[in-house]
């Protein structure tokens, strides 16, 4: 290791000093990615660079010191790789300027879809280099990231094997840490070409709602979307731009997957445009960042291929072969990732929300399966925390809703963003967020985000800094506010106040300054407490939470305060603990709710049917099989019980479900490994009781107590070998009497 660590330190050290790097160090595998599934030509794979680990140590360290300053550098219309942008940003701004262009009224106006071919692989050298020395990149900087980009060789990988050897001579590796943030750079290039083209020909005419933010282009990486009037100079002055950026960087616009849409242009006009700029005409809806582009709400039908993604994944496992606390695993850490991209964006349709859940709900209790039925427990219950007796999965509409709170924050908050000041600029024109009313002709997604305020508008406080961003009659900022309940408009403007008055405007060194007139009229503003302002402090957005605390905004905290809640549970912590087995957790939380297929439960069932069909419990034959009977008061697995109790240290614990969770609730959250066994004990004999009251009712098939009581012991084992415990003569013994001799699980005192 420490030779390895010499090699890293003179390499980085030589980059540093001399501004080499070792070609061996540079030497990249390419991996070819198809991205369709029957790939014709070379043009259908993605190559991405797999470069080594000293590399891309290399790589990281100068990619971080490219981070710092990359906010400063790259404007508002590139929302990717730069920290505090987000995709959703281009996608509801592009939504907004789409708006309505299904239909034939407004200015003429088009939009341009542009695919950059091979984006990545055919940025130029020379013109990297440039760039970097444009933006006032330090000249040993620009020298270190030249030897890192120019000085790469590569092998390719076909069916594992790799060939041939070759030296590159132009583009940016997909794989490399850096390449991200330099192809950003090259992109910003083309925004400041378009910038000034825009600004010095007064033949250009902005697309609608553009004019005020002299918007022409939005960019994701190389995902690139262009605005203009729908006339034949203004799409000339954009071409010209983009055949400038072509020459210098050798970017080239990909014209069979390029796209043009219309909106209200004549046809001969068009038809003038797209011989200038020779794209496929399109409608919408379309695939724009991985989400339809619609021009007016969102359907079912546009949300399609979200649903059948999913199914499509069940449908790839293996459900029969998971236990299920395997599947609820699946459920929580990849199907619940499936449909946040979607919801972070839009408000998904009901019947949308419903098939996706049904089909997480169907793969937890039927393995996927399109069989109706089955739920041991109803799913508003599962999607309960666990603390409240659920199991932690969360209901799409309420995850939802939490992601579009953010998109009011950001609006409230002013965050920096393109879409945020266009907001402000055309939605807002210098009003509060909460008077807004709701149209009828506006974007899909912006009435999404009005519809979203009652639900959220309690929690979002403002943290009163000098008083001058927060609006005196709309925020929130006391119990009492918003103060527009009490005061009406016409008040407002008789005392020479306006609606969008701040709270600096009525406060005077901490004191309120109403209008005498209102003292009688609206008293309860003269019982606010005074407020001292501080000039050198900005007011902030936070999150009221439940205890009255303000914070820092996060979806987290906004799901937890519009999800369905229920009580605590006394037994939460004693069943998730996180030295129990998952399988035989998920079965105990079965107990404790009593939703285990017992004899009395499919009795009831029957009974509603009008079938009578009485059977006794199948492991002593003599009882009725209910949920306290099977655990462990019946004779099979009560001798279980006898026989193992005294691992646990339970020996004066009788067999019973009630006082044995009586006995451990206390020890839930005890990292004692006396607890730890006992709890690890009664959950492995209830799951094996039940899995041997299974194998006799659908197999039958019998096992002596003593075949369980073996099982039982060695899985505790087992699991007893993964944990590390103190090394004093208490858990000695309790681990000799497990005939657990080992000294890895033992650590010193």
């Amino acid at each position: 290791m420490a030779c390895v660590g010499e090699e890293v330190t003179l390499a980085i050290q030589d980059l540093f000093t001399s501004g080499r790097l070792l070609k061996e160090l540079n030497h990249t595998i390419i991996a070819l990615v198809p991205k369709v599934q029957t790939p014709a030509s070379v043009m259908d794979f993605r190559p991405i660079s797999c470069c080594n680990v000293l590399y891309k140590c290399i790589s990281k360290i100068l990619s971080n010191r490219i981070l710092e300053g990359l906010g400063d550098v790259i404007s508002l219309n590139q929302s990717a790789f730069v920290p505090g942008r987000r995709i959703s940003d281009n996608i509801l701004l592009t939504q907004e300027l789409m708006h309505n262009y299904h239909r034939h009224m407004g200015p003429p106006r088009c939009a341009f879809k542009v695919d950059i071919q091979k984006a990545y692989d055919t940025v130029d050298w020379d013109f990297l280099k440039a760039t970097l020395r444009g933006f006032g990149f330090h000249s040993k900087m620009v020298d270190w990231i030249m030897s890192c980009i120019s000085s790469s060789s590569f092998s390719v990988s076909v069916n594992g094997n790799i060939h041939g050897y070759f030296k590159g001579q132009r583009g940016l590796r997909q794989g490399d840490p850096m390449s991200p943030y330099l192809f950003t750079l090259v992109m910003e290039v083309l925004t400041s070409v378009l910038q000034q083209a825009t600004s010095i020909d007064s033949s250009f005419r902005f697309h609608r709602s553009c004019d005020k933010l002299k918007i022409v282009n939005l960019c994701f990486a190389d995902d690139l979307f262009l605005f203009a009037r729908g006339d034949v100079k203004s799409v000339k002055i954009i071409m010209d731009s983009l055949n400038t950026f072509k020459d210098m960087s050798g970017l080239v616009p990909s014209l069979p997957k390029s796209t043009a849409f219309f909106c209200n242009v004549p046809a001969r006009t068009k038809k003038n445009i797209l011989d200038i700029m020779p794209f496929d005409e399109g409608s919408l809806p379309v695939k724009y960042l991985g989400v339809p582009l619609i021009a007016t709400r969102l359907a079912r039908s546009d949300c399609k291929i979200l649903v059948e993604r999913m199914e499509k994944r069940i449908m790839d496992w293996k459900a029969k072969y998971l236990s299920f606390a395997g599947r609820l695993q699946l459920i929580i850490s990849v199907l619940s990732a499936f449909y946040i991209y979607w919801a972070s964006v839009f408000v998904l349709p009901s019947s949308v929300i419903k098939d996706l859940e049904q089909k997480m709900r169907r793969f937890l209790w039927n393995q996927g399966s399109l069989i109706k039925g089955k739920a041991k427990v109803a799913w508003n219950i599962v999607c309960l925390p666990k603390k409240e007796g659920g199991l932690g999965v969360r209901r799409v509409n309420e995850v939802n809703k939490a992601l579009m709170a953010f998109h009011v924050f950001s609006i409230l908050s002013h965050r920096k963003s393109l879409w945020v000041r266009w907001v402000h600029a055309y939605h807002l024109r210098n009003r509060n967020l909460w008077q807004v009313p709701i149209q009828n002709n506006i974007c899909y997604s912006w009435r999404n985000i009005l519809n979203i305020r009652p639900v959220i508008r309690e929690f979002l406080w403002s943290e009163i800094g000098n008083g001058e961003n927060t609006s005196l009659w709309f925020d929130r900022w006391c119990d009492l506010c918003p103060l527009s309940s009490y005061v009406t408009p016409r008040q407002i403007h008789q005392a020479g106040l306006s609606m969008q008055s701040t709270i600096a405007d009525v406060v005077h060194e901490s004191r309120w300054e109403w209008p005498e007139a209102w003292r009688d009229v609206i008293p309860i503003l003269y019982q606010l407490m005074p407020i001292q302002l501080n000039p050198a402090k900005l007011d902030v957005i936070r999150w009221r939470n439940e205890e009255g605390n303000l914070e820092h905004f996060s979806t987290k905290l906004a799901w937890n305060a519009i999800r369905n809640r229920d009580q605590q549970t006394s037994w939460h912590n004693l069943i998730w603990s996180s030295f129990n087995i998952p399988r035989h957790a998920f079965v105990s939380w079965l107990i404790f709710r009593k939703r285990l297929a017992t004899q009395d439960r499919i009795q009831a069932w029957l009974m509603a049917t009008g079938s009578m069909n009485l059977m006794c419990c199948l492991l002593c034959q003599r009882g009725i099989e209910t949920h306290n009977h099977l655990f462990f008061e019946c004779t099979y697995s009560n001798r279980i019980w006898c026989s193992l109790r005294g691992k646990g240290g339970m020996n004066d614990i009788q067999g019973k479900w009630d006082d044995i969770s009586e006995w451990l609730i206390p020890k839930a959250t005890s990292k004692a490994v006396k607890a730890v066994v006992a709890k690890l004990l009664v959950a492995a004999m209830a799951y094996y009781i039940w899995q041997e009251r299974n194998a006799r009712f659908f197999k039958n098939q019998l096992r002596p107590p003593e075949k369980l009581e073996e099982i039982i012991v060695e899985t505790i084992r087992l699991k007893l070998h993964s944990f590390k415990f103190k090394n004093n003569n208490r858990v000695r013994r309790i681990l000799e009497d497990w005939k657990i001799t080992s000294t890895k699980v033992l650590e010193g005192e």
